[in-house]
């Protein structure tokens, strides 16, 4: 009986050694197999990542649109990449099948450089793999596991070879950067998180906003602000897959925002809503925001909470309370009780910034804002106190502390200047609206009809507003014929989704349809 128990013991045992041996290795196969991964995700605020696969390339190669994007250059330094290692199938053959990981990050003198990331096939031998590409004439060892590769009589780049992961790019400076892989980071593990939903996908795009900033500090002339100020200071995840497309570039996926104190927080449980406070926007629109919720009495009231968690209630308590005592107005009696559901913010092509916010009867409003307001002329009104529009919608209205507005058609508008407001009501009022543009039309068809947040740029009003704030690079790449000239229309649009949105990114060129002879006028 003895003899039994103590088999029976040592079965057991046995039984939990090799579990352990077996989940032990597993974790060492699996944290391998996450080392490409973290190289990729040092730094980096953008991500693509897609399959080592022939089918890819083949795809890829019939969209003009991305080549464009890239721009001349770096599209030259990925075809000679391609040629000289994917091509190879000796080369080829240790890295086929394996995910490959493009980063985008922040060079040495104001620039942006790609890093390549790949994982050597576990069944590879690494030696034989290093005596391969001591054969190759353009390839050249500079020391211990770093290579020098002469893509052609112009373009070289660096490879090196370290814990079975292999990074390329033409800084030798990002090399190094990502030989320094962080045990711990949010990007890698929403990466790992949302890889398995994208495996159908011809190619995935990641970011991380957190590092966007310093992105952007390569890119921009001045200091992160206006529509895209909201990147800033944002600890958030987005992961999107790439459709194919010979008419233009679309991205589709989610967006998660981790900061609880972020403002786009506010709209991230609320039904999506079809918007038409876009209609109103004259056809110099260079950009907007659209905000949009189910109503306003809900939304204000997460609003308040929001103020309170950021520390800044007791400021529109104060205001709200010395209009009242002052003007005997109660603000509380108007905003949040005609209050519709969506506001905006945009900006024209002459740079001016201006805000509205759809009413349910404007009149009313008008009426009811008399006692706090003086007039400028028959249309256009100011406010007599600072920060009313910002105590009842936030962020979006910081920027207009004591504006001018006009009420039109349910509407209210708001400028820092009174002649802002006055070429907009010129506009309005002869019809020359965003709405009648034919690009305009053809890319609100490419995109989701309802939404929570949208951000639009129109790239060709908005030429003069990113000639100074890009640097003179990335402005010459933007207008180039070879590079972004004949995109129209960026739109980054957000879709609640209980604790995250779906996310639509669209760049987008509108083809005017040609008519057939056949339908011609004669």
């Amino acid at each position: 009986m003895k003899k039994i128990i103590i088999l029976i013991v040592a079965l057991l045992v046995g039984i939990v050694f090799m579990t352990y041996l077996y989940f032990s290795k597993l974790g060492q196969e699996n944290n391998a197999k996450d080392l490409a991964l973290q190289c990729a995700t040092n730094n980096a605020s953008l991500v693509v990542s897609f399959q080592n696969d022939k089918s890819f390339y083949e795809i890829i190669k019939a969209q003009n649109l991305v080549q464009q994007v890239l721009g001349k250059e770096k599209t030259n330094f990925l075809t000679e990449l391609k040629t000289l290692i994917i091509d190879d199938n000796g080369l080829n053959s240790y890295i086929k099948d394996q995910n490959i990981y493009i980063s985008l990050l922040p060079d040495s003198n104001q620039s942006l450089n790609f890093l390549l990331t790949v994982q050597i096939k576990p069944e590879e031998d690494v030696s034989k793999l290093n005596t391969l590409i001591k054969s190759k004439k353009y390839i050249s060892l500079i020391k211990d596991d770093l290579y020098r590769i002469n893509l052609n009589d112009t373009i070289s780049a660096y490879a090196q070879i370290k814990d079975r992961v292999i990074t390329f790019s033409t800084s030798l400076k990002l090399i190094k950067d990502a030989a320094v892989r962080l045990s711990e980071n949010p990007f890698t593990d929403y990466i790992k998180e949302h890889s398995g939903a994208a495996k159908s996908a011809l190619a995935q795009v990641y970011l991380n906003f957190n590092q966007a900033p310093l992105l952007l500090k390569n890119i921009l002339s001045g200091n992160l602000n206006g529509n895209i100020a909201f990147i800033n200071k944002q600890n958030g995840f987005a992961s999107l897959s790439y459709n194919f497309s010979k008419e233009r570039i679309l991205f589709n996926g989610n967006t998660t925002l981790k900061n609880e104190d972020s403002y786009l927080k506010l709209f991230e449980t609320s039904a999506a809503q079809v918007t038409n406070i876009q209609n109103i926007l004259p056809d110099n629109t260079a950009n907007y925001t659209i905000y949009a919720f189910e109503d306003f009495p809900s939304w204000y009231k997460d609003f308040i909470l929001f103020q309170t968690q950021i520390k800044d209630s007791d400021r529109a308590k104060s205001i709200i309370n010395d209009v009242k005592n002052q003007y005997r107005t109660d603000l509380n009696s108007i905003f949040p009780i005609y209050t519709k559901n969506q506001f905006a913010t945009f900006q024209l092509s002459t740079t001016e910034k201006l805000a509205t916010i759809q009413l349910s009867n404007g009149e009313k409003v008008k009426q009811l804002l008399l006692d706090v307001s003086t007039d400028y002329n028959e249309d256009i009104k100011i406010f007599k106190s600072s920060n009313i529009l910002y105590s009842y919608y936030g962020e979006a209205f910081k920027h207009f502390s004591r504006p001018y507005y006009i009420i039109i058609d349910n509407y209210m508008v708001v400028a820092n200047n009174a002649s802002t407001l006055q070429s907009f009501l010129n506009s309005y009022k002869n019809n020359k609206l965003l709405i009648q543009k034919a690009d305009y039309l053809d890319a609100m068809n490419q995109i989701s009809s309802t939404s929570n947040v949208t951000y639009y740029i129109n790239l060709k009003n908005s030429s003069d507003i990113l000639r100074d704030n890009l640097s003179l690079k990335y402005y010459k790449h933007l207008r180039a014929d070879s590079g972004l000239r004949s995109f129209d229309t960026f739109c980054y649009q957000l879709v609640a989704d209980q604790n995250k949105f779906i996310t639509n990114v669209l760049l987008n060129k509108y083809v005017q349809a040609l008519i057939p002879d056949s339908l011609s006028i004669r």
